[in-house]
């Protein structure tokens, strides 16, 4: 957090104080505008934007609409857009890495005190996923695994390796053979008992989902079933994360290609990632599967993170349209509170109380309605929060 007021302090205060506003300004200069806007794009869609687009095609008459089917997971095999959310965050989490370390080198940090600030951000992202999960509840049978555990986890991983892997090939390497072993494991290992032959991606031969089963039963998003999120995906996460490294690596090069040639080799990567996607699926049998964490959903993510990535880079930083991000770039740069407000319910019971009976009034058009609102009370207080340049990280 940044920008704090001090009055009646002494002057080693005042400047302490604007020590931590250089540092502010410093890191603020290391961002690049089209992450906060892809960020906080991202973060629409969960807080308040898929109700949005499915309330309008329901209004229209058209509640099971291609696009209002793109507002929701899909059951098993197949990927919708819904199901992009949280690869893409994970992958920005990734991209907006080099600029954290870079700002903290210049600031004369040592490494093992980065590498500390990295892991304690991902334990502090862990335990905030287990808050969410119901152990602050002391509820004994508590979600371990979690969206946000699994991406500081993951996140931590691919961030590390970045410290001390220079060559980006070998950090793409190392992400490929992550997938690869995922791939190994899940296709060719059968969750014992499991008949010879059987397919590996039914939750009930599944050597992942049987791990969670024996290990942590009682702590799983199904209970006694499987973890969209397990811990054995792991590896695939850290893949999609370093794939966002590289694509932050690229962005933060002053040397080298220009910002047009920026945008079109991140479009070529996209490319990539989806030809490696269908060879997965495809060739090597590996179905898209969200809620097992399959390579080939991964590497569809990747590619969709990319191309995302490539579009926005190009509108904003490129072309230099950025006024029309103010819609997503407070969301964007304090997306982790956004995250919090709205599974805290504190977003949600504003909204209620203050646009409930005009939702109401709204009729047909009141689901549509219900997430505009939220997503504009959310918008509201983290703009509030930028103008006055506090952004909570973890």
């Amino acid at each position: 957090m940044s920008n704090a007021k001090y009055s009646d302090v002494p002057v080693q205060a005042e400047k302490h104080q604007k020590s931590e506003t250089k540092e502010a300004a410093a890191a603020s200069s290391q961002r690049v505008a089209s992450i906060d806007a892809l960020r906080g794009f991202d973060m629409f869609f969960i807080t308040g934007g898929s109700a949005l687009v499915i309330g309008i095609c329901a209004a229209l008459g058209h509640p099971k609409a291609w696009l209002a089917v793109q507002m929701k997971h899909v059951d098993w095999i197949g990927l919708a857009q819904h199901d992009t959310i949280f690869p893409l965050f994970l992958f920005l989490a990734g991209a907006s890495w080099p600029f954290s370390l870079a700002a903290q080198q210049k600031r004369g940090r040592s490494t093992p005190a980065i590498q500390l600030k990295l892991l304690a951000r991902a334990a502090a992202l862990f335990l905030i996923g287990l808050s969410f999960g119901g152990i602050l509840k002391f509820n004994p049978d508590f979600r371990l695994p979690s969206i946000l555990g699994f991406i500081g986890l993951s996140w931590g991983v691919a961030a590390t390796l970045s410290m001390y892997v220079k060559k980006s090939w070998k950090l793409l390497a190392t992400a490929a053979v992550f997938l690869a072993g995922c791939y190994l494991m899940q296709h060719f290992c059968l969750a014992p008992g499991a008949p010879e032959g059987a397919n590996p991606y039914v939750v009930e031969n599944n050597i992942a989902a049987y791990w969670d089963r024996t290990l942590w039963p009682n702590h799983l998003y199904l209970k006694g079933k499987y973890d969209p999120e397990s811990f054995f995906s792991l590896p695939c996460g850290a893949a999609i994360a370093l794939f966002g490294v590289l694509a932050g690596r690229l962005l933060k090069r002053q040397d080298g290609p220009s910002p047009a040639r920026k945008s079109l080799l991140l479009a070529a990567w996209a490319a990539a990632a989806a030809l490696a996607a269908c060879v997965f699926e495809f060739g090597f049998g590996n179905p898209v599967i969200k809620k097992l964490g399959t390579p080939s959903y991964f590497l569809y993510a990747s590619a969709y993170s990319l191309a995302m990535l490539a579009l926005f880079h190009w509108i904003v930083d490129v072309l230099g349209w950025k006024r029309w991000t103010v819609a997503f770039a407070p969301v964007g740069k304090n997306s982790i509170l956004a995250y919090v407000l709205m599974m805290m319910g504190v977003s949600g019971t504003i909204q209620k109380f203050l646009f409930s009976g005009l939702c109401k009034w709204a009729d047909k058009w009141g689901q549509a309605l219900a997430g505009l609102t939220s997503y504009l009370v959310v918008w509201a207080i983290l703009y509030f929060l930028m103008r006055k340049k506090i952004f909570i990280k973890v």
